[in-house]
């Protein structure tokens, strides 16, 4: 019979306690206070706990931290009075499971007694990776053939200066194998990456290349920009499909001539780093319908190397689910969890197209929502369940988001759309107003930071404000 440790010094939370237990199949054992608590957990293994937060002498949280709660097989549930975040939050550092605020409905406890059943009782075993050093390096997870492909061309590319371009679905962690490439190559450097994309755009040259004072509004003193930060490094452009053309071309120049010109400034700088750049797009589509130049992908398109997708490296599903597991419980301060072979099975089983990032996302959030040390098939599958039904929370091109919505209108419009005048100014005032509220709200109501941003004048700016209904309104004077 499984046994059940309940330390409260108040006799009749004992009492109703011990008739909920009792009740369900499970011996109990009673301590009136911490020090009785922690000389039980020393000699007995209990498949769960209900300590109370605050007895005499030793409190909870210090019996949880003294029996090594986080490490132990026991399930504590903390109980207090006291409904206060910073308690919960030791709670749970401590190795609580549960935190029970009193008075509390014998429903809950009766709920989380039989989730001690199921789980003592559970015909599903722990799954244990083998030793970390046979499947994982400091920054990737697994030992698929096709991974260890990679791995021979990374070791093969690492040391030449030759511009590398990474291909593969969103997700797949290209930006971590850019970070193998530079921690395996000779250069001492640092790793710089760069996401353009999600650079304002009237920013996006600025950040890049640097700029002098007074280059633009708000430039009030001399700033290097990344390429100057990458001296014998190695700079990572992450989404390079996504560059605007005219950046295009100026990156260009960094390829080819391995030099660049700050913005207001009259002065070459050589570019004394090495470039490896990624994309999920196909790259040969898009210069073929002019949204990327030509010669800019030729010179990108050097050593091109291909990151799999998550489906076609299954057999690293487990190792990477364990991986992330441990790693959120160290980062959530839980209780270390294992999966089941069974619900290894289950998330193996599932096809991750949002590849490595969503089965991280995934893991994470199971680590949030769920109690037990051992995560069953039930419990990935009831969450999938859950995760299958709510909104794709993907991120999308903003261009893409608002493509969707314009073809939504004009479906709607249907034959009354050939009647329809001055459209183009009724989008454009309604993605300009959200936008630049947007910014003002970023800035805190700075208008000067806010133009620079947007990479209009200030006086601009300061119309569009009034136009768009987004000045602040005046308060009324008393007595007016």
């Amino acid at each position: 019979m499984k046994r059940i440790l309940i330390a409260d010094d108040d006799e009749s939370i004992r009492w109703v306690l011990r008739k909920a237990v009792t009740g369900m199949g499970f011996a109990a054992d009673l301590a009136a206070d911490g020090e009785q608590a922690l000389g039980l957990l020393e000699k007995h293994t209990y498949a769960a706990a209900f300590v109370d937060i605050r007895m005499p002498g030793m409190e909870g949280i210090e019996v949880l931290e003294r029996a090594e709660a986080r490490k132990s097989p026991t399930r504590f549930f903390i109980m207090t009075a006291v409904r206060r975040p910073d308690v919960a939050a030791r709670s749970t550092r401590a190795g609580a499971a549960e935190f029970i605020t009193k008075p509390f409905e014998l429903t809950r406890v009766e709920d989380l007694l039989r989730g001690v059943a199921k789980e003592a009782s559970s015909p599903e075993s722990p799954f244990h990776p083998e030793e970390r050093e046979d499947w994982a390096t400091a920054r990737i997870v697994g030992k698929s053939r096709v991974l260890l492909d990679v791995f021979q061309k990374i070791g093969k590319v690492a040391d030449s200066d030759a511009t590398i371009l990474l291909l593969g679905e969103r997700g797949v962690g290209k930006e971590l194998i850019a970070r193998c490439i530079h921690d395996l190559g000779r250069r001492k450097g640092p790793f710089v990456a760069v996401n353009i994309p999600a650079i304002p755009r009237g920013l996006q040259e600025a950040e890049l290349f640097g700029h002098e004072k007074g280059a633009f509004t708000g430039a009030e003193e001399t700033r290097e920009g990344k390429l100057a930060a990458t001296r014998d490094g190695t700079l990572f452009l992450d989404e390079i499909g996504d560059t605007p053309l005219d950046l295009q071309a100026k990156l260009l120049r960094v390829l080819q001539e391995r030099e660049y010109t700050p913005l207001g400034s009259n002065r070459t700088r050589r570019f004394e780093g090495r470039i490896i750049a990624a994309t999920n797009r196909n790259l040969r589509k898009a210069v073929a319908d002019g949204k990327f130049r030509e010669d800019l992908f030729d010179r990108l398109n050097v050593l091109p190397l291909r990151v799999p997708s998550l489906s076609e490296r299954v057999e690293d599903i487990p190792l990477l689910a364990d991986h992330f597991l441990q790693k959120y419980c160290a980062l959530l301060s839980r209780p270390p969890r294992s999966f089941s072979k069974e619900a290894v099975e289950e998330l193996t089983s599932r096809p991750w197209k949002g590849n490595v990032r969503e089965l991280e996302n995934f893991v994470q959030r199971l680590t949030v929502l769920s109690s037990g040390k051992l995560l069953r098939r039930d419990d990935v599958a009831r969450e999938l369940a859950r995760a299958e039904v709510a909104p794709d929370a993907s991120p999308a091109p903003i261009e893409q988001l608002v493509e969707e919505r314009i073809r939504e209108f004009l479906k709607r419009l249907g034959t009354a759309l050939d009647s329809e005048t001055g459209l183009h100014d009724l989008f454009i005032r309604q993605v300009e107003r959200p936008l630049v509220k947007a910014v003002l709200d970023a800035t805190v109501g700075n208008q000067i930071r806010a133009a620079s941003i947007l990479g209009i004048h200030r006086n601009t700016l300061r119309k569009k404000v009034t136009e768009l209904g987004l000045a602040p309104k005046s308060r009324k004077k008393k007595g007016a």
